[in-house]
């Protein structure tokens, strides 16, 4: 079994066909999705319907719950503030439903899927620091976690103590637990502006992250075009 895991596509459709081409060349059995598939970007229809088409299973985000009045907007900076009333003004009435329809968390025998964090995920807690992980390892009830959220890709391993690794393959060991955060497929913030992706083997336990390049001219175009705040257009192609 090949699953690939991805997370934070925020209306970015360039980004997203370059990570789906990407993964129908991997031998992929199951995707799943992380949320975030809507906000910042100018292509939050179009992104939320070939999400639907294709992940098997999809956990809410912020910004889909910001988008559904479920998240107080105090929360996000002026700029996310502006992308979320542009998305919500852009999706009608069915689309929203699909975003209600979205779990915070899913859980089967072998991984866990949250958006931000298991410690309360309705609040959207980053996991930035081996703390902030003890405190989802303290939820975890399967051998590994899958998050996005920070748009950084990194992977927290807890054995005697929390450990981390930034390795872009790995093999996780068996009786261990770890959370993964997948990164972002259309907003990375590592400094690196392509696409993240993971796919995961739960038999084998090896997790594998992949880059995919994109055309962000495009996308930045169509910001500029939208109404959308002009930053973020900027912020694609330096990966910030």
């Amino acid at each position: 079994m090949r699953i690939a895991i991805i997370s934070d596509i925020h209306a970015n459709l360039e980004a997203l066909e370059a990570v789906y081409e990407f993964i129908d060349g991997q031998s992929i059995d199951r995707i799943l999705c992380l949320g975030d598939v809507v906000g910042y970007g100018p292509d939050p229809s179009r992104c939320l319907e070939l999400i639907q088409e294709r992940c098997e299973v999809v956990v809410a985000g912020n910004h889909e719950h910001a988008v559904l009045g479920l998240l107080d907007l105090d929360y996000f900076n002026p700029v996310a503030r502006h992308a979320t009333h542009w998305t919500r003004d852009a999706l009608t009435e069915a689309e929203l439903n699909v975003l209600r329809s979205w779990p915070l968390t899913h859980v089967e025998e072998k991984l866990t899927l949250v958006h931000g964090s298991l410690d309360q995920p309705d609040l959207f807690d980053y996991i930035q620091t081996s703390w902030e992980a003890h405190l989802s390892f303290q939820q975890l009830k399967t051998p590994v976690a899958f998050i996005g959220h920070s748009h950084v890709p990194i992977t927290f391993m807890l054995t005697d103590v929390v450990d981390y690794s930034q390795e872009d393959r790995m093999q996780l060991d068996p009786g261990a637990q770890a959370i993964v955060n997948v990164g972002s497929v259309g907003q990375p913030r590592d400094g690196n502006p392509d696409s993240s992706v993971v796919i995961f083997e739960p038999e084998t336990g090896n997790v594998e992250r992949h880059r995919v390049p994109y055309d962000i001219q495009t996308v930045q175009a169509k910001i500029l075009e939208s109404g959308l705040p002009d930053f973020l257009a900027h912020r694609l192609a330096d990966g910030r």
